[in-house]
């Protein structure tokens, strides 16, 4: 049975699960906790990132990758990827775009309003990981911030920088919804929809993500207006039915 390897919190790991499990693909999954995790992905092949997915066919490190693999192997009428060629490349590019304009400044983003908080992000982190794991990150959550905002580059700036990148996929995906077509590419639900809906997840607060999110009134008050300003959007409202309508579908 493929081996998924994940972080509890990370909206990469949830796209690759969400993928896997809109495909039917029989997996198990390893959560682990930051710091911790390191050792699993390199146990099982990979360097240091997460979503992994170590299968007889090798070794799968990206996201991407993971949905295309499961697309070759899905259940019938459970595909990823549409077969017309011109309709693939534009879930492809809508795709990409995601993980490079959206997912990363996302991340940024939410680290740098609740990395300060470690009594709303360590449940988060520690979600359905090995209990010695949620015993010991407590422990070492100094030393794993400060190599988490010099890694990611989490800063004020930073953060700014990112609340406007993501922003404008927002408004992109918006204007893309304006037609009133269902899903983001093609007329069924897919590897485009599931790609934004997931890391778009943790800025819309949205319910029946990966780990329970905080509520609107646990978060700090100016991250609290900035998933609500996320959610007034046409995309920030198709994430939120994406994960009502197609998660567990």
């Amino acid at each position: 049975m493929p081996k998924l390897i994940t972080l509890p919190l990370s909206h990469f790991c949830e796209k690759a699960r969400w993928g896997l499990d809109r495909a039917k693909i029989h997996y198990s999954e390893a959560r682990h906790a930051p710091g911790f995790h390191v050792y699993a992905v390199r146990r099982a092949g990979g360097q240091r990132s997460t979503p992994i997915l170590a299968t007889r066919d090798g070794v799968i490190v990206d996201s991407t990758d993971i949905l295309l693999w499961a697309n070759e192997r899905a259940a019938m009428g459970r595909e990823l990827y549409p077969t017309d060629p011109s309709v693939r490349a534009e879930v492809l590019a809508l795709e990409n775009r995601c993980d490079v304009d959206l997912g990363p400044h996302v991340r940024r983003v939410i680290y740098f309003d609740l990395l300060p908080l470690p009594e709303l992000v360590i449940p988060m982190m520690t979600y359905g990981v090995p209990r010695y794991e949620r015993l010991l990150l407590p422990l070492i959550y100094r030393p794993l911030r400060k190599l988490m905002r010099s890694s990611m580059r989490i800063d004020a700036a930073g953060a700014k920088r990112s609340i406007d990148k993501l922003m404008k996929v927002m408004d992109d995906v918006s204007k893309l919804l304006a037609d009133g077509r269902p899903y983001l590419a093609g007329d069924r639900f897919g590897a485009a929809d599931i790609t934004f809906a997931a890391l778009a997840a943790p800025i819309v607060s949205a319910p029946g993500y990966a780990v329970p999110l905080p509520g609107l009134d646990d978060l700090p008050s100016a991250t609290a207006d900035l998933v609500r300003r996320v959610r007034d959007t046409p995309a920030g409202a198709f994430c939120l039915r994406m994960y009502r309508d197609e998660r567990r579908a």
